[in-house]
């Protein structure tokens, strides 16, 4: 079993922890020092990849500072998650100056709680990061096992290198290309391509590669329910488990302004809670990733509020989907 190794979280919030209750989520998300979890927030604060605007490293702790505003119950479904066993379990010590040990450390956590059988949801820091989350999910998995993804984001992220160097538009390219691999293109469906914001070069690779392509415009068009049934049932097909991965550009700038390429015509992060309520309650749910949050360019915090938010939706839509949910 692999050790899990991690600094306590950046910020605890002692703030509105508010009475029994009321269920405030930072109350519920306070760890004991137990991995008798079904599910652990884990925060990776680190930019050094970032080529557009960097400031994603403090993102982790925005998003606990927003928990205060939030409880644990759902007004439409009249229902709370308090039965599923979740907490914020620290940061991973990245070195901002060492990609390679960095990565390594990240996925040393990814691979140490799946093997524990618990859900990781990975609070970034910039897009690199989901590249070591993923190694580190898919080595837990094991030989012969296959995994599928659901990608939000404005960008491909399909890269090689931007200006020569590693960047936060990498991970997917990086993904797909990993030796040994047993993700196939085919099970990776990207929405929320925001227009004007990719290359053709990219388009093509995705196109060779067999991934499903769905644009913002796209989700406004259609509804957000046909989409995540074609997603979960692409991302599903012949695969063990899904992971899904957010970057916050992909929502629109009006509720996401604090990111490195903020988005004029993104996605309603309406549209995003429903998406990720239903796909956490999937039985193949095995993990996920938000990153971008860029605090300095957002000083009302708008971004980490929506953020903390989807880490909510994902937490309900788990403990939905494993029969947990209670009054």
């Amino acid at each position: 079993m692999t050790e899990l190794k991690l600094l306590p979280p950046g910020i605890v919030v002692n703030t509105m922890k508010g009475d029994v209750a009321e269920h405030r989520a930072g109350a519920w998300l306070t760890w004991d020092g137990s991995l008798d979890l079904d599910c652990a927030i884990v925060g990776v604060p680190y930019d050094g990849a970032s080529v557009v605007r960097a400031g994603s490293r403090q993102g982790p702790n925005a998003v606990r500072q927003a928990f205060m505003y939030y409880t644990t119950f759902s007004s439409r479904e009249r229902q709370a998650m308090t039965g599923l066993r979740a907490a914020d379990i620290g940061d991973v010590e990245v070195v901002l100056t060492d990609m390679k040990e960095t990565f390594a450390r990240i996925s040393n956590t990814t691979r140490a709680l799946v093997e524990r059988k618990i859900v990781p949801i990975m609070l970034g820091g910039d897009h690199s990061t989901s590249f070591p989350n993923l190694r580190g999910v898919m080595e837990a998995m094991g030989p012969g096992k296959r995994l599928g993804i659901i990608h939000f984001d404005a960008h491909h992220d399909l890269r090689t290198a931007h200006l020569g160097a590693e960047s936060s538009g990498v991970p997917f390219r990086r993904t797909l290309e990993l030796e040994g691999t047993l993700l196939d293109g085919r099970n990776l469906v990207q929405i929320g391509l925001g227009e004007f914001c990719n290359a053709p070069e990219f388009d093509a690779y995705a196109e060779e590669k067999g991934i499903k392509v769905i644009s913002a415009l796209e989700v406004y068009e259609r509804g957000i329910g046909p989409v995540i049934d074609d997603a979960l049932d692409i991302a599903g097909r012949n695969v063990d488990a899904i992971y899904v991965s957010v970057d916050i550009d992909c929502i629109d700038q009006t509720q996401a302004p604090g990111t490195a390429a903020p988005n004029s015509f993104g996605m309603d992060s309406r549209d995003l809670q429903v998406a990720l309520r239903r796909i956490a309650a999937s039985p193949k749910f095995i993990g996920a990733d938000i990153v971008e949050i860029s605090p300095p360019f957002d000083p009302l915090n708008i971004t980490g509020n929506t953020g903390a938010a989807l880490v909510l939706n994902l937490l309900y839509g788990l403990a939905k989907g494993r029969g947990v949910l209670g009054r």
